[in-house]
C-alpha cells in the first residue's frame, strides 16, 4: 500500500516529512547496531563460559587420579587438593543456574522480536522516502 504522498501539497511539506522519517531511519539503524552488538555479547559470553567449564572439567579429570596417588598429608597432595577444589567450586559456579539464566529464554525471544521488529520497519520508512522523494520533484513549489 503506497504513502498517500498526494497529501503533501508543496516541497516544504515533503522536506518535512523527509527529515522526520530520515531522522527515525536513523534511530532504528542505531537500534539495529544495538541489537546486533547485544546479540555478539551474548555469544561471546556463551562462549567463554563454554571455555571456561571445559577447562575446569580438564583440571578436574587430570587432578581427580593425581590426587588419588598422593601420600596423604604430603605437601604435593595438599596443593593438589586445593586445585582440585576450586576447580570444583568453578564447574559448579558455571553449571547452576543462575537468577539471570532463568530468564534466559524469555529474553532470547524478546532480543528476537526487537531484531524482526527493526527488521521490518527499516524498509518501511526507506519506501517511505523514497515515495515522499519521488512527489517532491513532482511539485513546483
Amino acid at each position: 500500500m503506497p504513502f498517500p504522498v498526494q497529501l503533501l501539497t508543496t516541497r516544504a511539506e515533503c522536506d518535512i516529512v523527509l527529515a522526520a522519517a530520515n531522522l527515525e531511519l536513523r534511530e532504528f539503524q542505531v537500534n539495529e547496531q544495538v541489537v546486533d552488538l547485544r546479540d555478539d555479547k551474548k555469544t561471546d559470553a556463551a562462549t567463554a563460559r563454554a571455555q571456561e567449564l571445559a577447562s575446569a572439567n580438564t583440571t578436574i579429570a587430570a587432578l581427580t587420579p593425581l590426587v588419588a596417588g598422593l601420600p596423604a598429608g604430603s605437601t604435593a597432595r595438599f596443593q593438589n587438593e586445593k586445585q582440585l577444589r576450586q576447580a570444583m567450586r568453578r564447574r559448579e559456579d558455571l553449571t547452576t543456574v543462575a537468577p539471570t539464566a532463568v530468564a534466559a529464554g524469555p529474553a532470547a525471544v524478546l532480543l528476537a522480536l526487537d531484531v524482526r521488529q527493526v527488521q521490518v520497519q527499516i524498509p518501511e520508512i526507506e519506501t517511505c522516502i523514497a515515495e515522499v522523494t519521488a512527489h517532491r520533484a513532482t511539485l513546483s513549489v
